[in-house]
């Protein structure tokens, strides 16, 4: 009788074990497939520094505020010419060339030929100062007036002959510069008598009487 070799039987695992291997394995792969990479995580933003504040524009000082406070220059006011370095007595007489003007132009003086003649003839020397021209004369003008003084003395003032003569002797020997003391002097002196005998002539011939 032949003899039966009896092999133990082999322990299978149990299906339980296998069933939480598979459960740890599946989680371990979970965790790892869905954890998210830093890479996509988005970068932080960068602190931003507040931009410094604008200075004001209309703080007292500032070229704004005194640019607000200056009212703009009006093109309708009218100013009168500079006169720059212009000389005493240019001075003085476009200071007394108005007075003359009027002079001439009084109702019983305005008439007369020789005085228009002789008022057109000192305007005309004047405008030439009032434009500052550093090359006029001032010789022209300052004759023009004594002039004038004497075409109204002879017209209304025969009392007052001598004065206006003398003045017209004076402005003949005026060099007509204001440069030298010596020539300041003599144009300083040579106005105050146009301005004394235009003063005396401005009164009616009956107070000067």
């Amino acid at each position: 009788m032949a003899e039966l070799r009896i092999q133990p039987k082999k322990s299978t695992p149990s299906p339980w074990l296998l069933v939480a291997l598979a459960v740890v394995v599946l989680a371990v792969a979970a965790y790892f497939y869905l954890r998210p990479d830093p890479a996509d995580e988005p970068a932080p933003a960068p602190a931003t520094t507040a931009a410094p504040a604008a200075p004001d524009s209309l703080a007292p000082g500032s070229p704004a505020a005194e640019a607000r406070a200056t009212p703009p220059a009006s093109d309708s006011v009218e100013t009168s010419p500079p006169l720059g370095d212009a000389s005493p007595a240019r001075i003085r007489l476009l200071e007394l060339a108005p007075q003359l003007s009027q002079l001439a132009d009084r109702a019983d003086l305005r008439d007369d030929a020789t005085i228009r003649e002789q008022r057109d003839n000192f305007t005309s020397a004047t405008s030439r100062l009032e434009d500052n021209d550093p090359k006029a004369s001032l010789r022209p003008g300052l004759v023009a007036a004594a002039s004038l003084l004497l075409a109204v003395q002879q017209k209304a003032y025969p009392n007052l002959e001598t004065e206006a003569n003398a003045l017209t002797l004076q402005a003949s020997q005026l060099s007509g510069r204001d440069a030298t003391p010596t020539e300041q002097a003599q144009n300083r002196a040579y106005l105050a008598q146009v301005a004394s005998l235009l003063n005396t002539l401005s009164y009616p011939l009956k107070d000067v009487l």
